[in-house]
């Protein structure tokens, strides 16, 4: 990269992200869809060009695009930009398998959507088997950029909730992680109603199967953490109430500590609601 382009990036990965679409400069616009910079907002992240962004990292990367990815490139249907990155990834988890050197560099790339395409390519993967894509998946949860962590749990939730009782069994030892983002992944990804994704209709009625995957959680010093726990209850509150009153008035006697307290108030919000 020359020194003017690289000295006008550096200018602007310290700039304060714009509210609004229609005010993120055209420098930004470029410079997100040219991959050299990841996006700082939601704002942002809905504005870059990921079929501009998929011709840029072709030509960084040496990745010769299939005619499938060249469709994506010349389609202009309107799809939203979770769905264009499911399509991008479901194509270059073909081309580029775990062997390939260069998923590494989808890993530590530049973009945050870059990276998102390789999260969501390990759970595109043909034949693997779960505990071997929550290893690839790992760097992509614990990623300093909270929208690919987000990206992260939704690439494999599907294998959650074709199997829960399996899936949950692989992840209840990331509970013990040292680190948060990895705890909060185990938490998330069966969450029973989760966001932006399906429902897991087994945890919606039997959330007894998540309570081993819960329980090393229900004091735990991360609010990132705690936040995801109370959701999770509070899903299952939905479906389950007697379940889930049960096990938090359980936990207020077992575990006495803020932490605790704090998530079992926001673990009942709804059912406290419902009862005013």
């Amino acid at each position: 990269m020359d020194p003017k382009t690289q000295a006008i990036i550096d200018r602007l990965v310290e700039r304060s992200a714009a509210p609004r679409q229609r005010e993120i400069p055209a420098e930004v616009l470029e410079a997100l869809s040219c991959g050299w910079i990841e996006s700082k907002n939601l704002v942002e992240w809905l504005s870059v060009d990921r079929r501009v962004l998929l011709k840029a990292l072709s030509s960084q990367l040496s990745i010769e695009l299939s005619p499938a990815l060249l469709a994506i490139i010349d389609d202009r249907q309107v799809l939203s930009s979770l769905q264009l990155s499911k399509r991008i990834a479901i194509e270059l988890a073909a081309i580029l398998p775990p062997t390939d050197g260069r998923f590494k560099s989808l890993e530590q790339h530049t973009s945050d959507v870059v990276r998102e395409w390789g999260a969501l390519i390990v759970g595109r993967w043909d034949a693997m088997a779960f505990s071997r894509r929550l290893a690839w998946i790992k760097p992509f949860a614990m990623n300093s950029n909270p929208g690919t962590r987000e990206i992260a749990w939704m690439a494999l939730r599907a294998f959650v909730a074709e199997a829960p009782e399996k899936t949950i069994a692989k992840l209840i030892p990331w509970t013990g992680s040292r680190n948060d983002r990895i705890r909060r992944y185990a938490s998330e990804i069966t969450r029973p109603c989760g966001v932006w994704c399906p429902h897991i209709d087994r945890l919606k009625n039997e959330p007894q199967l998540g309570i081993e995957l819960l329980e090393p959680l229900r004091s735990d010093e991360s609010l990132y953490v705690r936040n995801s726990v109370a959701n999770w209850l509070n899903d299952a509150s939905k479906y389950s109430p007697d379940w889930v009153l049960d096990i938090t008035h359980r936990w207020e006697r077992e575990s006495p500590t803020p932490q605790t307290k704090y998530i079992v108030k926001r673990a009942l919000r709804t059912l406290r609601k419902k009862n005013r």
